[in-house]
Protein backbone atom coordinates (compact mmCIF):
# COMPACT_ATOMS: atom_id res chain seq x y z
CA UNK A 1 0.00 0.00 0.00
CA UNK A 2 1.33 3.85 -0.70
CA UNK A 3 -1.12 5.84 0.93
CA UNK A 4 -0.81 9.86 -0.15
CA UNK A 5 -2.76 11.25 2.60
CA UNK A 6 -3.48 9.66 6.15
CA UNK A 7 -7.49 10.54 8.55
CA UNK A 8 -6.93 11.59 12.32
CA UNK A 9 -9.43 10.53 14.40
CA UNK A 10 -9.29 11.58 18.10
CA UNK A 11 -10.53 12.29 21.46
CA UNK A 12 -7.90 14.81 23.03
CA UNK A 13 -9.94 17.17 25.88
CA UNK A 14 -6.43 18.54 26.89
CA UNK A 15 -4.97 18.64 22.95
CA UNK A 16 -1.73 16.34 24.17
CA UNK A 17 -2.71 13.43 22.03
CA UNK A 18 -4.03 15.95 18.80
CA UNK A 19 -0.71 16.84 18.96
CA UNK A 20 0.99 13.95 18.77
CA UNK A 21 -1.37 12.31 16.07
CA UNK A 22 -0.17 15.39 14.23
CA UNK A 23 3.35 14.55 14.43
CA UNK A 24 2.99 10.90 13.70
CA UNK A 25 1.37 12.08 10.48
CA UNK A 26 4.05 15.23 10.08
CA UNK A 27 6.80 12.10 10.49
CA UNK A 28 4.49 9.96 7.69
CA UNK A 29 5.10 12.89 5.76
CA UNK A 30 1.56 12.99 3.88
CA UNK A 31 -1.58 15.04 3.88
CA UNK A 32 -3.90 15.14 6.70
CA UNK A 33 -6.62 14.61 4.31
CA UNK A 34 -9.46 14.71 7.16
CA UNK A 35 -9.12 15.53 11.38
CA UNK A 36 -12.08 14.20 12.69
CA UNK A 37 -12.14 15.61 16.74
CA UNK A 38 -14.40 13.41 18.74
CA UNK A 39 -13.46 15.33 21.97
CA UNK A 40 -16.41 17.63 21.33
CA UNK A 41 -20.10 16.00 22.38
CA UNK A 42 -22.01 17.02 18.95
CA UNK A 43 -19.44 15.25 16.98
CA UNK A 44 -20.00 11.88 19.17
CA UNK A 45 -23.12 12.53 18.90
CA UNK A 46 -23.28 12.17 14.96
CA UNK A 47 -22.99 8.89 12.85
CA UNK A 48 -19.60 7.48 12.82
CA UNK A 49 -18.03 7.28 9.58
CA UNK A 50 -17.09 4.05 7.90
CA UNK A 51 -13.37 3.80 6.38
CA UNK A 52 -12.16 1.99 3.25
CA UNK A 53 -9.27 2.55 1.11
CA UNK A 54 -6.93 5.31 3.24
CA UNK A 55 -4.48 5.41 6.12
CA UNK A 56 -6.13 6.50 9.94
CA UNK A 57 -4.55 7.18 12.71
CA UNK A 58 -6.57 6.67 15.95
CA UNK A 59 -5.47 8.24 19.54
CA UNK A 60 -6.86 9.01 22.97
CA UNK A 61 -5.62 9.69 26.41
CA UNK A 62 -5.65 6.65 29.05
CA UNK A 63 -8.00 7.18 32.27
CA UNK A 64 -7.33 4.93 35.01
CA UNK A 65 -5.44 2.30 32.49
CA UNK A 66 -8.33 2.48 29.96
CA UNK A 67 -9.59 4.46 27.57
CA UNK A 68 -11.84 7.10 27.77
CA UNK A 69 -15.04 5.64 27.70
CA UNK A 70 -17.26 7.98 25.52
CA UNK A 71 -13.66 7.22 22.54
CA UNK A 72 -14.24 3.79 23.44
CA UNK A 73 -18.08 4.12 22.81
CA UNK A 74 -17.19 5.96 18.89
CA UNK A 75 -14.84 3.85 18.32
CA UNK A 76 -16.76 0.91 18.69
CA UNK A 77 -19.54 2.70 16.19
CA UNK A 78 -17.00 3.31 13.27
CA UNK A 79 -16.57 0.58 10.85
CA UNK A 80 -13.86 -0.01 8.15
CA UNK A 81 -13.24 -2.60 5.29
CA UNK A 82 -9.83 -3.85 5.73
CA UNK A 83 -8.01 0.03 6.62
CA UNK A 84 -4.98 0.03 7.69
CA UNK A 85 -5.02 1.65 11.22
CA UNK A 86 -1.98 3.15 13.84
CA UNK A 87 -3.19 3.24 17.37
CA UNK A 88 -1.91 5.93 19.75
CA UNK A 89 -2.16 6.45 23.56
CA UNK A 90 -1.21 9.13 25.81
CA UNK A 91 -0.78 8.85 29.41
CA UNK A 92 0.32 11.04 32.12
CA UNK A 93 4.01 9.14 33.17
CA UNK A 94 2.19 6.20 35.81
CA UNK A 95 1.41 3.04 33.39
CA UNK A 96 -0.94 2.89 30.59
CA UNK A 97 -1.85 -0.85 31.34
CA UNK A 98 -4.58 -2.19 28.90
CA UNK A 99 -5.65 1.20 27.21
CA UNK A 100 -3.38 0.24 23.94
CA UNK A 101 -4.65 -3.42 24.10
CA UNK A 102 -8.35 -2.13 24.07
CA UNK A 103 -7.58 -0.14 21.35
CA UNK A 104 -6.34 -2.44 19.12
CA UNK A 105 -8.68 -4.60 19.92
CA UNK A 106 -11.90 -2.15 19.31
CA UNK A 107 -9.85 -1.43 15.70
CA UNK A 108 -9.40 -4.43 14.53
CA UNK A 109 -13.43 -5.59 15.49
CA UNK A 110 -14.61 -3.11 13.57
CA UNK A 111 -12.50 -4.22 10.44
CA UNK A 112 -9.67 -1.86 10.65
CA UNK A 113 -6.10 -3.55 10.07
CA UNK A 114 -3.67 -2.23 13.26
CA UNK A 115 -0.04 -2.21 11.71
CA UNK A 116 1.55 0.01 14.61
CA UNK A 117 1.03 1.22 18.21
CA UNK A 118 2.37 3.58 20.49
CA UNK A 119 2.45 4.82 24.02
CA UNK A 120 3.19 8.41 24.49
CA UNK A 121 3.20 10.65 27.90
CA UNK A 122 1.19 13.50 28.00
CA UNK A 123 0.90 16.38 30.93
CA UNK A 124 -1.52 14.99 33.39
CA UNK A 125 -4.78 16.10 33.97
CA UNK A 126 -4.08 16.81 37.39
CA UNK A 127 -0.82 18.40 36.77
CA UNK A 128 -0.23 22.04 38.20
CA UNK A 129 2.36 24.13 39.84
CA UNK A 130 1.72 22.24 43.00
CA UNK A 131 1.78 18.88 41.47
CA UNK A 132 4.61 18.55 38.68
CA UNK A 133 2.83 15.41 36.86
CA UNK A 134 4.33 15.25 33.49
CA UNK A 135 4.79 18.87 33.15
CA UNK A 136 4.75 20.22 29.30
CA UNK A 137 4.97 16.59 27.58
CA UNK A 138 4.51 16.17 24.82
CA UNK A 139 8.12 17.77 24.80
CA UNK A 140 10.51 18.14 21.67
CA UNK A 141 12.24 15.07 22.50
CA UNK A 142 8.70 13.30 22.73
CA UNK A 143 7.72 15.14 18.95
CA UNK A 144 11.09 13.80 17.40
CA UNK A 145 10.23 10.24 18.49
CA UNK A 146 6.50 10.58 17.03
CA UNK A 147 8.13 12.11 13.77
CA UNK A 148 10.41 8.93 13.43
CA UNK A 149 7.39 6.43 14.66
CA UNK A 150 5.55 8.30 11.32
CA UNK A 151 8.90 7.42 9.44
CA UNK A 152 8.54 3.83 10.33
CA UNK A 153 5.24 3.16 9.93
CA UNK A 154 5.36 4.39 6.33
CA UNK A 155 8.33 2.64 5.53
CA UNK A 156 6.50 -0.62 6.66
CA UNK A 157 3.67 0.70 4.86
CA UNK A 158 4.91 1.24 1.10
CA UNK A 159 4.17 -1.81 -1.18
CA UNK A 160 2.77 -4.26 1.34
CA UNK A 161 -0.27 -6.18 0.59
CA UNK A 162 -2.40 -6.05 3.39
CA UNK A 163 -4.37 -8.88 2.16
CA UNK A 164 -1.78 -11.26 4.35
CA UNK A 165 -3.21 -10.01 7.83
CA UNK A 166 0.03 -8.84 9.92
CA UNK A 167 0.41 -9.35 13.34
CA UNK A 168 0.59 -6.70 15.78
CA UNK A 169 1.51 -7.29 19.66
CA UNK A 170 0.72 -4.76 22.45
CA UNK A 171 1.13 -5.03 26.04
CA UNK A 172 -1.84 -5.72 27.83
CA UNK A 173 -4.27 -7.91 29.83
CA UNK A 174 -7.70 -9.36 28.31
CA UNK A 175 -10.13 -9.05 30.66
CA UNK A 176 -9.08 -5.19 30.41
CA UNK A 177 -8.23 -3.83 33.78
CA UNK A 178 -12.08 -2.84 35.89
CA UNK A 179 -12.59 0.68 36.05
CA UNK A 180 -13.16 2.19 39.64
CA UNK A 181 -15.92 3.65 39.90
CA UNK A 182 -15.09 6.75 41.89
CA UNK A 183 -18.62 8.08 42.30
CA UNK A 184 -19.65 11.66 42.32
CA UNK A 185 -16.61 13.81 44.03
CA UNK A 186 -17.09 17.53 43.89
CA UNK A 187 -13.40 18.49 42.88
CA UNK A 188 -12.81 21.79 41.39
CA UNK A 189 -13.47 25.08 43.34
CA UNK A 190 -14.33 28.41 40.89
CA UNK A 191 -12.85 30.88 42.51
CA UNK A 192 -13.15 34.68 42.81
CA UNK A 193 -11.07 35.53 39.72
CA UNK A 194 -13.66 33.60 37.41
CA UNK A 195 -14.66 36.29 34.79
CA UNK A 196 -17.22 34.23 33.42
CA UNK A 197 -15.56 34.63 29.65
CA UNK A 198 -17.12 30.79 28.99
CA UNK A 199 -13.98 29.35 27.79
CA UNK A 200 -13.98 26.26 30.45
CA UNK A 201 -17.59 25.69 28.92
CA UNK A 202 -16.11 25.47 25.43
CA UNK A 203 -13.34 23.13 25.90
CA UNK A 204 -15.31 20.78 27.99
CA UNK A 205 -16.00 17.45 25.99
CA UNK A 206 -18.90 16.44 28.03
CA UNK A 207 -20.91 19.57 28.48
CA UNK A 208 -20.81 19.77 32.49
CA UNK A 209 -20.01 23.69 33.12
CA UNK A 210 -22.80 25.58 34.82
CA UNK A 211 -23.24 28.56 32.99
CA UNK A 212 -26.09 29.69 35.15
CA UNK A 213 -24.38 28.74 38.25
CA UNK A 214 -21.32 31.20 38.10
CA UNK A 215 -19.79 28.23 36.17
CA UNK A 216 -19.37 25.86 38.34
CA UNK A 217 -19.17 21.92 37.19
CA UNK A 218 -21.64 19.60 37.71
CA UNK A 219 -20.17 16.49 39.02
CA UNK A 220 -22.73 13.62 37.90
CA UNK A 221 -21.18 14.63 34.54
CA UNK A 222 -17.32 15.60 34.42
CA UNK A 223 -14.83 12.84 33.58
CA UNK A 224 -11.94 14.69 35.48
CA UNK A 225 -10.09 15.32 32.07
CA UNK A 226 -9.40 18.94 33.44
CA UNK A 227 -9.49 20.90 30.41
CA UNK A 228 -11.47 23.14 32.07
CA UNK A 229 -8.59 24.06 34.40
CA UNK A 230 -6.19 23.88 31.65
CA UNK A 231 -7.43 26.50 29.00
CA UNK A 232 -8.94 29.09 32.01
CA UNK A 233 -7.39 32.16 30.96
CA UNK A 234 -7.82 33.18 35.01
CA UNK A 235 -6.64 30.56 36.16
CA UNK A 236 -9.94 30.52 38.77
CA UNK A 237 -10.59 26.58 38.38
CA UNK A 238 -8.70 25.05 41.00
CA UNK A 239 -8.50 20.97 42.55
CA UNK A 240 -10.41 21.24 45.82
CA UNK A 241 -9.10 19.41 49.07
CA UNK A 242 -10.37 16.25 48.75
CA UNK A 243 -9.83 12.32 47.24
CA UNK A 244 -8.78 13.56 43.25
CA UNK A 245 -5.94 16.15 45.31
CA UNK A 246 -4.48 13.22 47.35
CA UNK A 247 -4.46 11.19 43.74
CA UNK A 248 -2.31 14.06 42.21
CA UNK A 249 -0.24 14.46 45.44
CA UNK A 250 0.58 10.45 45.08
CA UNK A 251 0.85 11.40 41.59
CA UNK A 252 3.40 13.46 41.73
CA UNK A 253 5.45 12.12 44.33
CA UNK A 254 5.53 8.57 43.19
CA UNK A 255 5.75 8.88 38.91
CA UNK A 256 8.59 11.62 38.77
CA UNK A 257 10.72 10.05 36.69
CA UNK A 258 10.90 10.42 33.49
CA UNK A 259 8.85 7.75 31.09
CA UNK A 260 9.71 7.57 27.29
CA UNK A 261 7.12 6.44 24.20
CA UNK A 262 7.04 2.97 23.41
CA UNK A 263 6.30 1.90 19.69
CA UNK A 264 5.40 -1.61 18.32
CA UNK A 265 5.11 -2.42 14.74
CA UNK A 266 3.35 -5.49 13.38
CA UNK A 267 5.53 -8.56 12.31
Amino acid sequence: MNPEHVTLIYFSPTATTRIVLEGVAQGMGLEIRDSIDITRPEIREDQAPHFSDQLVIIGAPVYGGRLPKDAADYYSRMTASGTPAVLVVLYGNREFEDALLELKDISADQGFVPIAGAAFIGEHSFCSDEFQIARSRPDEKDMNAAREFGQQVIQWLRGRDLKKRPDLSVPGNFPYKEVASRGVIPFLDVTEDCVECGVCAAACPKSCIDETDHFATIDELCIHCCACVKVCPEQARVLKDGPIKDIARWLSEHFETRKEPQTFMAE
